[in-house]
């Protein structure tokens, strides 16, 4: 059976659900820390995060040529970040699941971005914007094959 961790954003509005096990990754890179006001802690599911309640309540901002962000428009809770032109939620903010405890950090990203003034203390692979970018392209040649 498959697990399933409940989320929602301040207001409950939005209301989503991560599909199988659950990671958390760090990302450092400047937009997350804008948008956060801090590095962004992400859980990302095996099957992916779902909206289950509430899309007439999710704005988007495209953030990039490559990426948009999503905020629920009622309470401005920061929901995800996924790729353009992909209807697949990879991620979402860990802050929003009910996560089981013991979890520790997969990884931390765009570590090449992070700032001296803070650091983890964590063992996790560290991935640079370089590496981030080549997952990227090679997700979406994934993609158009399955097209």
């Amino acid at each position: 059976m498959t697990e399933v961790h409940k989320g929602h954003c301040l207001c409950g509005a939005v209301q989503l659900e991560g599909r199988g096990a659950p990671k958390l990754e760090i990302c450092h890179c400047d937009m997350c820390r804008r948008w956060h006001g801090s590095p962004a802690v992400a859980a990302s599911f095996e099957q992916g995060v779902h909206i289950v309640q509430g899309k007439d309540a999710i704005q988007t901002f495209q953030s990039s040529d490559w990426a948009e962000r999503a905020f629920c428009s009622k309470c401005g809770t920061t929901l995800y970040y996924h790729l353009t032109g992909s209807d697949v939620i990879h991620s979402s903010q860990a802050g929003l699941f009910d996560l089981p405890e013991g979890l520790s950090i997969h990884e931390e990203i765009f570590v090449d971005e992070q700032p001296d003034y803070y650091r983890f203390d964590t063992d996790a692979p560290r991935i640079t914007s370089a590496e981030m970018f080549e997952r990227f392209e090679k997700y979406e040649a994934e993609q158009q094959n399955n097209d």
